[in-house]
């Protein structure tokens, strides 16, 4: 096994995939919750997560951050041969009390998107457990603080279908330019909520429940948004298109799947 685990956090062979029309197939696997009881669509076992970090292992995947995209997108800096993104969205406590320990038992890099609303409130209340309770800041930081996690934007409070919300959509009846000023000031919030803990704004943003459209697209890159993620199903070709960086596809993992047949479902997307 200790075998299998430098696999993963080592480097391996680097490409850069900038040479005439090359590129490189990029998965990302998309997860929610870590949880013992009742896993299902949005959650599986610690357990899963760990047959999930070894099977990468095993089939030579190395994991990389958004920014080591954008630095291959944006300068050619080198991938491994084989790269690899996992996500976690929402930012659940159980992410940092179950995953990542075991991001850290493999050397493995995530990109945690964070809900600004959810993490400031969960920050004020005592600790306790049960389904859907949010990490706080401390928390939070405390996995960026490895070097194995980065934190991204997944809205300030934008993640909501209810009362005529449709995550970062514009709501029925609502006018372009309401419609703008809203994501607009969501997006800004969360941007400066993450630069006041981190010291460093979002360049990704994942899409509450994967719902984007060409104005939301657009809005966030006028906004410095380099990276959006969707739900849709897919692996992803990085080129030295910042296009490619745009709507990107994931895989998402529930509860019972089994990843190995997951990653070849989408390498024939590819």
């Amino acid at each position: 096994m200790l075998l299998i685990i430098a696999v993963l956090g080592e480097p391996g062979q680097l490409w850069s995939g900038r040479t005439g029309t090359e590129e490189t197939r990029l998965p990302i696997l998309m997860y929610h919750e870590v949880r013992w009881n009742d896993p299902g669509k949005d959650s599986v076992t610690p357990d899963e997560l760990e047959s999930d970090l070894r099977c990468l292992a095993e089939e030579g995947y190395c994991t990389v951050l958004i920014s080591d995209l954008i630095a291959f997108v944006r300068s050619g800096t080198p991938l491994p041969e084989k790269p690899v993104l996992i996500t976690f969205d929402d930012g659940y406590s159980s992410n940092y009390t179950h995953a990542f320990p075991l991001l850290r038992r493999w050397n493995a890099k995530a990109v945690m998107f964070v809900i600004g609303r959810s993490a400031d409130e969960f920050s004020l209340l005592p600790e306790n457990g049960g389904p859907y309770v949010h990490a706080s800041w401390a928390q939070l930081l405390e996995m960026r603080g490895s070097g194995l996690v980065e934190l991204q934007n997944h809205s300030y409070d934008m993640h909501r279908i209810t009362g005529g919300s449709r995550g970062c959509l514009c709501r029925p009846g609502e006018s372009g330019s309401a419609y703008e000023a809203r994501l607009r000031l969501d997006t800004d919030r969360m941007q400066e909520t993450l630069y006041a803990r981190t010291g460093e704004a979002a360049c990704a943003y994942a899409y509450p429940y994967g719902l984007y459209d060409a104005a939301s697209e657009g809005i966030l890159s006028e906004l410095g948004i380099e990276c959006t993620l969707t739900c849709d199903f897919g692996m992803n070709r990085l080129t030295g298109d910042p296009e490619c960086l745009l709507g990107m596809k994931r895989i998402c993992r529930s509860h019972g799947a089994d990843l190995k047949a997951l990653l070849d479902r989408a390498e024939r997307t590819a």
